[in-house]
């Protein structure tokens, strides 16, 4: 019985250090099937991590140009407006000058009718002056037949 207990306890051992021995070996399995996932989760954090500082390179250049781009889009418009002003200036003294031709204009006209009609006012003074002369002075052919009558 001594005997009996005795395999027994040697049968529960053996079967105790073949079980730690499995455990073993698959812990064992375990520990390197997570040892290379922690590696291959190492290398795509490394890769992220780069693409991480691309992203953010190119966005700070993105926002670099942003700036750019508003800037100049700021001077643009700010030229925008000038040129805006300078059309408005311009129209404004073309409006002037045409105003001003016309007027001219309107004065040179008003000279011409002046002129033409002193001109008519003259001729006709003239021509009555004429009319008046020859009233006066008897034709040729009025003083021969009164030459005749009193023949």
């Amino acid at each position: 019985m001594l005997e009996d207990l005795r395999e027994n306890v040697l049968t529960l051992l053996e079967e105790r250090v073949e079980r730690a021995i499995e455990t073993i070996h698959r812990l064992r399995e375990e520990k390197l099937a997570l040892e290379s996932q922690n590696n291959q989760l190492r290398d795509e954090l490394d890769q992220r991590e780069v693409q991480i500082q691309n992203l953010e390179q190119r966005n700070a250049e993105l926002n670099h140009f942003e700036s750019e781009i508003l800037v100049l889009q700021n001077e643009r418009e700010q030229e925008r407006l000038a040129v805006d002003q300078e059309k408005a200036e311009v129209r404004e003294h073309l409006e002037g000058l045409m105003t001003m031709l016309n007027n001219v204009e309107n004065r040179s006209e008003r000279q011409e009718v002046e002129q033409l009609s002193a001109f008519d006012n003259a001729s006709e003074t003239v021509d009555n002056e004429e009319e008046q002369q020859e009233a006066e002075q008897p034709s040729d052919s009025d003083n021969t037949s009164d030459e005749t009558e009193l023949a």
